[in-house]
């Protein structure tokens, strides 16, 4: 179906709270143009070394050598292989980046060039190329970690390790392609990307428009068969500033660096078309153009693992070479060395390349966020003046609605990290862990006949004063004290880890999220006792539920076909999957989910005090079951909100993939980010606060139960003439 009209008009009214920005400067020139050298950052400079020309004769001249790789490695850069005026080479170089000193490194298995090659987590990565002239097909890994002995950075002899063969590519040759290591949604996987096969009597000339990639635990185990390898998507990149279109794009004279959690970028590199034809049949005046008239690529090309999507950022002239060095600087950003205007025009041009997503919360969204945590300290002070002892303050005196209690059930256990993980689960996977949430309402069953007549029955504000009863003082003792110091543990992280996203992607200092989630909860949850806590909790619910109805639609909409897209890409991608039926232990198969579901469900709803209590605030037995099946329904149903975020979040950005932030550190901030980078003005304010909301309703119930074990466990154990006034006061 078409887009919604509304939907165009959603979009203008969006402020840009969030985007992509490529910064690139001008910096000092090489004193030579080449191509196709090595460099690294020595000494606090950028150094060259090697690299190509050609001489007023058109004859190409070597310095000595090129089409090797520099990777950057702690304490230096290692130089590969290469190539000379005569023949291809093997040798293997690390430089000292404190005081320039070289030192071997194991040679590699055989001579290279034109190939590429990346470091990561102690291991440099080889792959493609050509040993003179004959296109190589083998993946080579080098291990070098724990090879730096004291500061000299110098590799000790007895430790280099040696080259390994893990793999055969699926191609029969990818020369000039770029690799990098990045992470996917089943761990990190090493990419071989682009690169070309030339005219020869035996092949078709042929310009690669994927990529191949493999994760790193298989590559590691060596000897890995081409038909292991899986593709990417071909490289139609929708065009830079949101055009609507998609071109293909060669990566040949490109190269490329890991960035963010699970983006790729690309600089520079030649245009598909024209270079296509170049190779397959060159024109007679094929060097005789100027430079703009071959298209080298001045945009920037992103890469999405996640979403197996391709991107343009907005670049400019200074990028538009083929052969390039990029080099990180330790300081941040990458220095983009020489390389080629056209063909046999050399550059000495270096340009400071870095990338940063610009954050602004906007006024907008602060009078929102400000409004809400106001009515959440208003709500606090009402209830103090109704309550009228310790009755009212842990048990609400029990004139709480059944509804509100049971809405109270689910927003306590819906924290602010549930509310951004599912979603990110989802995105990244499908919906496999969701019948997990069936759970819930099955378990609620047994609850209700079994354990809450129990409670009801003994009439207990603390859930641990039955094991006093039923079996002895210091094993509710034991089981109190340690509820507590788990909830104090608890509150912590969930405090902790929803703040760091929201600075992540909002901007916003994480001390002001803590300290203004933790500030406002303590003072309403302790004015109001547990009555503010459950009728914040139906507020903070209310918000949170409408807000994720909210996004899925509007999430749909803006997917490239609308819902009917949505729907199309969803299924296409497999993101819609329930149950993995495989016999896996470590994965999450149906059964796993079905019994941990069990199991965690059954411990969370008849011995942890924070839900128990919500038991004994209801008038009688048949309200308190009533908020327990609400709960369990609620979990069921309104939880698939969550999952077709993650799904829409997914086919938003499969269509949308430059509008990600390439920086992203985490998957968890992917909805979060979203909120504020596409949602209109006040809309992502008042999502925004639906985090704050899921984090405060549960520090708000953590509190309170806290309080209320050390207030009945130790407090009036120990004190039992303290009144009940006095005991709240």
């Amino acid at each position: 179906m078409k887009r919604l009209l509304f939907i165009p008009l959603l979009f203008c009214v969006t402020l840009c709270l969030a985007q992509n920005k490529v910064s690139i400067v001008p910096e000092e020139p090489m004193e030579m143009p080449i191509s196709g050298h090595y460099a690294g950052w020595i000494k606090g400079e950028l150094s060259t070394y090697g690299g190509c020309n050609f001489n007023e004769n058109g004859e190409k001249i070597y310095y000595p050598k090129a089409y090797g790789a520099s990777v950057k490695v702690p304490g230096g850069v290692v130089y590969l292989g290469g190539m000379n005026a005569q023949t291809s080479l093997e040798e293997c170089i690390f430089i000292n980046e404190k005081d320039s000193t070289s030192t071997s490194l194991p040679s590699l298995p055989k001579a290279l060039d034109n190939f590429a090659a990346t470091y990561n987590d102690g291991v440099i990565w080889v792959a493609g190329g050509e040993s003179n002239g004959v296109p190589n097909k083998e993946v080579y890994a080098l291990s070098i970690s724990g090879k730096r002995k004291g500061e000299s950075g110098k590799v000790e002899g007895e430790n280099r390790g040696v080259w390994s063969k893990v793999a055969e590519l699926p191609d029969e040759c990818r020369l000039q392609p770029c690799v990098a290591v990045q992470n996917t949604v089943s761990g990190k996987a090493l990419f071989i990307f682009g690169g070309y096969q030339p005219k020869t009597e035996s092949m078709a000339p042929m310009v690669h428009t994927d990529g191949v990639y493999m994760p790193i635990v298989e590559l590691q185990k060596g000897n890995t068969a081409p038909t292991q390898w899986k593709r990417t998507a071909q490289t139609l990149a929708w065009g830079a500033n949101n055009e609507r279109k998609q071109y293909l794009q060669a990566i040949v004279g490109t190269t490329c660096t890991p960035v963010g959690y699970s983006h790729v970028m690309f600089f520079g590199g030649v245009d598909h078309d024209i270079f296509l034809e170049a190779i397959t049949d060159q024109p007679y005046d094929y060097h005789n153009h100027e430079p703009e008239w071959y298209k080298f690529r001045k945009d920037v090309l992103i890469y999405h693992t996640v979403t197996d999507s391709w991107g343009l950022l907005p670049g400019n002239s200074l990028l538009a070479r083929a052969g390039a060095c990029l080099t990180p600087k330790s300081g941040g950003g990458w220095s983009y060395s020489g390389g080629e205007l056209k063909p046999r025009v050399r550059s000495n041009d270096v340009t400071h390349i870095e990338v940063s997503n610009e954050k602004n919360f906007g006024w907008i969204n602060w009078s929102i966020l400000i409004i809400y945590l106001a009515a959440m300290l208003g709500m606090g002070f009402y209830f103090m003046r109704k309550d009228k002892g310790s009755e009212d303050f842990f048990k609400g005196g029990g004139k709480i609605p059944w509804w509100a209690a049971g809405i109270s059930i689910y927003a306590t256990m819906l924290s602010a990290i549930t509310y951004m993980t599912i979603p990110a689960k989802a995105y990244n996977t499908d919906w496999t862990y969701y019948p997990m949430l069936w759970m819930i309402l099955l378990v609620s069953f047994p609850v209700i006949k079994y354990y809450l007549p129990y409670f009801r029955k003994l009439n207990v504000t603390s859930a641990y004063e039955i094991l006093e009863k039923r079996f002895n003082l210091f094993t509710r003792m034991l089981a109190s004290t340690l509820f507590c110091v788990f909830m104090i543990v608890r509150m912590a992280i969930v405090l902790y880890l929803p703040s760091l996203a929201l600075t992540a992607v909002t901007g916003i200092d994480i001390y002001t999220c803590i300290v203004l989630m933790g500030l406002i909860t303590i003072i309403y949850c302790t004015m109001g006792g547990v009555t503010a806590v459950i009728w914040g909790d139906v507020v903070q619910g209310i918000i949170l539920v409408f807000g994720a109805i909210f996004a899925v639609v509007y999430l749909a909409m803006g997917t490239e076909g609308g819902i009917s897209g949505c729907i199309e890409i969803a299924l296409e991608n497999d993101k819609l999957r329930l149950f993995d039926f495989s016999n896996s232990w470590s994965q999450a198969t149906w059964w796993v989910i079905i019994l941990g579901g069990l199991a965690n469900n059954l411990i969370s709803y008849t011995s942890d005090q924070t839900v128990i209590q919500r038991y004994l605030t209801t008038s009688d037995e048949k309200s308190a079951g009533r908020s327990i099946l609400i709960n369990g329904i609620m979990s069921v149903f309104v939880s698939v909100a969550f999952y077709m975020i993650g799904t829409g979040l997914y086919t938003f950005y499969k269509t949308h993939p430059a509008e990600l932030d390439v920086t992203m550190q985490q998957s968890d901030a992917i909805f979060p980010f979203f909120m504020m980078s596409q949602m209109p003005a006040g809309v992502a304010g008042a999502l925004i606060a639906a985090i704050f909301a899921a984090t405060m309703s549960t520090i708000s119930s953590n509190i309170n139960s806290v309080a209320t074990a050390f207030s009945i466990d130790f407090w009036k154990r120990f004190r039992p003439s303290t009144s009940n006034n006095k005991l709240v006061v």
